[in-house]
């Protein structure tokens, strides 16, 4: 199975399969993928007649398979680009007499928003053979700092340090949002190059004072001035920082400084954490702060403060700022 970076170079060459599906569990590349198809095969001024954008729902395999057999009008190529297709699942053994004799100048395209396809299905294993079957698999945490640093190239911008750890510790693995986000940046300041955490408050809209990456910061380093100061805040502010958002981001991090105190060489942190590069110091100190006993209690009071948020053992009454009472208790006292 092709990589997305070998289909982009593909596509960017003008190679072409006869047949492309896209599927998997994430979103973004099948997405990037359909959008590089839709840009490249069929020139702007010959899209009218030569490019057919379907709706799985309102198609059939059928209809697609006739318009990839109608010859191209003022254009080199024909392009079949059915969106949602995964409700033509069924009807994908069709495609198979078509393969028998595809035709050279068309390319369909089929984008389909599901986790799992049968790849035992002969017409599957035979478009993977022969055309290109992508499976967009989700990225781990600790590849997506690679992601973004691409995505910054491409985009011709660069972030401060600063910046880049709010975006990683507070979007994590929604790739789409990154693309959303700096888009958002070069659109507000289409002159800056170069942005910080300023630009970072201002547009995105993450606080760079008080968000849970300068939490676990703060806790990391033994700073529990600022630690307090932070949870207050998140306290009084409990409509922008509900505190089972909160939990849901303090659990995962001791939880994983905790499993950093049973590595045997640090070296393999980030791949065995699946955490970024960019955060491992931050995980380090907090190792260094935070002993594996103090650790097991932590995990297991935040563990508990979690059900309660969901209303699993929680007492009468228990409103968020008792929540953050609770926390502040757990990490500080």
């Amino acid at each position: 199975m092709s990589s997305f970076e070998s289909i982009k170079s593909a596509i960017s060459s003008k190679n072409y399969p006869a047949v492309a599906v896209l599927y998997g569990e994430e979103p973004y590349f099948i997405k990037d993928l359909a959008k590089l198809f839709e840009n490249s095969v069929v020139p702007h001024e010959a899209k009218d007649f030569n490019q057919h954008i379907l709706y799985g729902k309102d198609t059939s395999m059928g209809e697609v398979i006739q318009r990839a057999r109608t010859l191209p009008m003022f254009s080199d190529q024909t392009l079949v680009l059915v969106r949602e297709a995964q409700h033509l699942s069924k009807q994908l053994g069709e495609l198979e007499s078509y393969l028998e004799n595809p035709n050279p100048t068309s390319v369909i395209v089929l984008v389909m928003h599901q986790k799992s396809l049968d790849r035992r299905l002969k017409v599957v294993k035979r478009i993977e053979k022969e055309q290109l079957l992508f499976e967009s698999k989700p990225i781990y945490e600790n590849k997506v700092g690679i992601f973004l640093d691409e995505l910054l190239r491409n985009k011709g911008v660069e972030l401060s340090n600063k910046a880049k750890q709010l975006l990683l510790f507070s979007i994590s693995t929604d790739l789409s949002r990154y693309e959303r986000e700096i888009d958002k940046l070069i659109i507000a300041d289409p002159n800056t190059k170069r942005f910080d955490d300023t630009h970072i408050e201002r547009h995105v809209g993450i606080d760079r004072q008080y968000n849970v990456f300068e939490l676990t910061k703060a806790l990391s380093e033994g700073n529990h001035k600022r630690s307090a100061s932070i949870l207050g805040y998140f306290a009084k502010n409990t409509k922008d920082h509900p505190p089972i958002a909160t939990l849901a981001l303090l659990y995962p991090f001791f939880t994983k400084v905790f499993r950093l105190h049973t590595l045997s060489n640090p070296k393999d942190a980030p791949r065995a954490l699946g955490i970024s590069p960019y955060f491992l110091s931050e995980y380090q100190s907090a190792a260094r702060n935070f002993p594996m006993k103090r650790l097991t209690r932590i995990v297991s009071s935040l563990r508990e403060l979690d059900l309660k948020c969901k209303g699993v053992g929680g007492a009468p009454g228990l409103n968020d700022q008792q929540i953050y009472q609770d926390i502040a208790m757990s990490l500080l006292g």
